[in-house]
């Protein structure tokens, strides 16, 4: 049940090393690439005029984010949908471009996180909620607005 929806509550300190390494480690190669992913904003043929091995950037992107992704869920198991609506809602704000995207994505998603785990823990004061079924509520009506927003679009 735990790992299902997600718990901050017994994750302790010495849990924190080795997921702040590896987050650290993705903050950072992201950080170096955000040039790369401008580009690749424009389209791949672009990137790849401009010099970017496109497929090894993909490549590399999606080892590392598989990575971190599992082992942040080892640790604190499965919170759903910060990481779709953290960077959403700071694009909606700034735009964009990866140099303001990227900060802003690890700020929002952390602020969202931690607004949830409090009220996860005093909603209903001596019952601790799942995060994960706080998120879901913040994360599910969102999901469905860029839906039908993108297909309005179209």
């Amino acid at each position: 049940m735990y790992w299902t929806f997600g718990n901050l509550g017994s994750t302790g300190w010495d849990d924190l090393g080795g997921m702040g390494i590896v987050v650290a480690a993705l903050i950072v190669y992201c950080c170096f690439h955000r040039w790369d992913y401008n580009a690749l904003l424009s389209g791949s043929e672009t990137a790849v005029s401009l010099g970017i091995n496109v497929r090894r950037l993909i490549l590399v992107n999606m080892v590392l984010c598989c990575l971190t992704t599992s082992v942040i869920v080892a640790n604190v198991g499965l919170i759903s949908f910060i990481g779709l609506v953290a960077p959403h809602i700071v694009r909606m704000v700034v735009g964009n471009n990866h140099i303001y995207v990227i900060p802003g994505s690890i700020l929002t998603g952390a602020t969202i996180l931690l607004l949830s785990d409090l009220f996860a823990r005093v909603v209903i004061s001596p019952v601790i909620l799942p995060i994960g079924a706080i998120t879901s509520f913040l994360g599910g009506p969102l999901f469905l607005y860029l839906l039908f927003k993108e297909g309005k679009r179209e």
